[in-house]
């Protein structure tokens, strides 16, 4: 049987024997997809949860989708894996999230994706060249960063392979070191950069001449030009006039990156090219700008999550800058003078943490970490849950305002990690609540009414109440999205202010996935695979020993006020997520899925598996 949208392998490499084979991606196509959902699947069979994520035991997996490798809009991403550095206050499994042009390549070898066991004796890369795979010599690579070790890898296998790599901060196992891609991309969240070094994994190169076949290309070239059309060309025509466009394959609209070319440091005597977007453009808020264009471009280069940085340490979230202006961290405790809106003094601080030099030791931990560490700052931390800083949760990074932001506090209660709330926070915020925004609130009920069953989830006049359905919808389908893979700034289309009802088309999906693969799928079937993944990965959870004890970890961040200075009721709030339980299927003592639950989603061996451990609920 032919087989379009995947190409029917994943590679395992094991470091520790050097032993190289492949497995069958449609094992686990047809309920999982691809992306983040096979992960999990891979994650259940064999991740030895509990183990050090930075030791030998710890897998790092690697994920493409059907989707990737397509002209599909938005579909050159995938998806990292394993048990998470950063992850808090203990370590425990997650995923994190990449662009750019690995994913497309990796197919286009023969891999819908890796797995990666084991430790090399001695710095190691990966090299994957049209179904020949190879583990090589990394010695003069190591120590390199970023952007050197692409350059080096790219003349020594040609200007048309494509590289992941880690800068120093994975090297030395910091827990806030990425994995980066290009110039621009890189997955951040998690410290999945650290496995890499733990594994002595700098790099993996690949180059393919193959393709991912497409069952009906001029359905998916018609359902392209639809999505052009139906993403609000005057938008985007408007946007286009300042800002450049990530690659195409990874995001087909605008996304804030800007290219700066030729910029001297003021730091270390370079000329810098490189780009900044989503959270890094924070960096040039630092003086002289140049020097902090620099800082973003170190960060990029030693490997170092900006997330973390521009959100946690200074910028939005400014644990730092609130310590230090109160006298809780003083220039002796960092070893050096300490001028908060220097550029050259964030890039010297950064060096110190990627290096793990004086207070860095301790500012590589991440910042709930270095909160326990020095014993001080916790008044201060924009640490929300799972050690992972904020993200639109309507006071710090992001402002959508009450009520939207329950929904956030919900998703940010049930996840592993940041969970990515743009789909219904930032989507209602941007097309509804701004000022000049195109969507009215009267065509935003309607369509809350169509999508989530009831108006009341959307009204900016409501409180608590049916905020546990859009909660459910848009985890089911973030997963679909993490799975096939879309980009969710893009995915799912639910506001066009070009349609008469203000609604978009959130079939999308399922129509390009249809396309591709030839397998006909509806919307319904298509988020009903989404919430099998969320119940897959809460199972994973529970078996961690996720509680709703940990759930309602959330709570205190989210009773700090919001912009407009109302703060979360815990007594409304722990009654909400009482009522997602009982939606989910899962136990509202405990938090844990229910077995009828798991049957009903086709996964009764991790109901057993559950059983057995007894961590399913009587």
């Amino acid at each position: 049987m032919e087989i379009y949208g995947w190409v029917g392998k994943i590679l395992r490499v094991n470091l520790t024997t050097g032993r190289i084979e492949k497995i069958d991606t449609m094992k686990y196509a047809e309920k999982f997809i691809g992306g983040r959902g096979i992960a999990a699947a891979i994650a259940w069979e064999e991740m030895p949860f509990g183990a050090n994520p930075l030791s030998p035991e710890n897998k790092l997996i690697m994920m493409t989708g059907p989707l990737t490798g397509t002209i599909a809009p938005t579909s050159g991403r995938m998806v990292f894996a394993g048990i998470a550095p950063q992850a808090y206050p203990k370590p425990h499994y997650t995923r994190s999230n990449m662009g750019g042009y690995f994913g497309a390549e990796l197919k286009y070898a023969g891999y819908d994706g890796i797995i990666i066991e084991g430790k090399a004796e001695k710095p190691v890369y990966l090299w994957i060249n049209d179904g020949e795979v190879e583990i090589r010599d990394a010695v003069d690579l190591w120590g390199l960063d970023t952007f050197e070790t692409q350059k080096k890898l790219m003349k020594e296998h040609g200007e048309d392979s494509q590289t992941i790599c880690i800068g120093p901060a994975g090297e030395n196992l910091v827990r806030i070191a990425t994995i980066h891609h290009g110039l621009e991309s890189a997955a951040g969240q998690g410290g999945f950069g650290a496995v890499m070094g733990s594994k002595n994994l700098k790099a993996v190169t690949v180059k393919g001449s193959g393709m991912v076949k497409v069952a009906r290309p001029k359905e998916l070239m018609e359902i392209c030009k639809y999505f052009r059309k139906i993403r609000n060309e005057r938008i985007l025509k408007r946007r286009e006039q300042n800002l450049k466009v990530c690659s195409l394959a990874c995001n087909a609209l605008p996304c804030g990156m800007i290219v700066y070319r030729d910029v001297e440091g003021k730091h270390h005597s370079k000329r810098y090219t490189g780009a900044v977007h989503c959270c890094s453009p924070i960096y040039l808020r630092f003086k002289p700008w140049e020097a902090g264009f620099e800082a973003a471009e170190i960060a990029d280069r030693l490997g170092l999550n900006h997330w973390e940085i521009v959100l946690g340490f200074t910028g939005v979230g400014k644990w730092l800058d609130n310590c230090v202006k109160v006298g809780l961290i003083t220039e002796e405790d960092l070893g050096m003078p300490i001028d908060l809106e220097s550029g050259v003094f964030w890039s010297k601080l950064l060096e110190k943490i990627a290096y793990r030099e004086g207070v860095g030791k301790v500012l590589a931990e991440g910042v709930p970490r270095a909160i326990d560490m020095l014993g001080k700052g916790q008044e201060f931390s924009p640490h929300v849950a799972h050690g992972f800083e904020t993200h639109w949760d309507g006071r710090l990074f992001g402002a959508p305002k009450y009520p939207y932001w329950i929904v956030a506090a919900l998703q940010w209660a049930m996840d592993s990690r940041d969970p990515l709330v743009h789909c219904y926070a930032q989507n209602i915020t941007y097309w509804v609540m701004r000022p000049d925004a195109p969507i009215s609130v009267d065509k935003l009920k309607a369509i809350g009414k169509r999508l989530y069953g009831s108006e009341v989830a959307v009204d900016p006049e409501s409180g608590y109440e049916y905020k546990a359905q859009p909660t459910i919808w848009h985890q089911n389908r973030l997963a679909v999205d993490d799975s096939l893979l879309v980009c969710d700034q893009s995915f799912p289309i639910i506001f066009s202010p070009s349609s008469p009802d203000g609604f978009g088309d959130t079939g999308l999906e399922a129509k390009m996935l249809s396309a591709v693969t030839g397998i006909d799928i509806t919307e319904e079937e298509l988020d009903f695979i989404g919430s099998r993944i969320y119940n897959l990965e809460r199972a994973i959870m529970v078996l961690e020993g996720r509680t709703r004890k940990d759930d309602e970890a959330v709570i205190p961040y989210f009773q700090k006020p919001d912009v407009n200075g109302i703060r979360l009721d815990v007594n409304r709030f722990k009654e909400l997520m009482d009522e997602f339980y009982r939606l989910r299927g899962w136990d509202p003592k405990t938090g844990w899925p229910k077995r009828e639950t798991l049957e009903k989603h086709d996964l009764k061996e991790v109901a057993d598996k559950l059983e057995s451990v007894g961590r399913l609920p009587e």
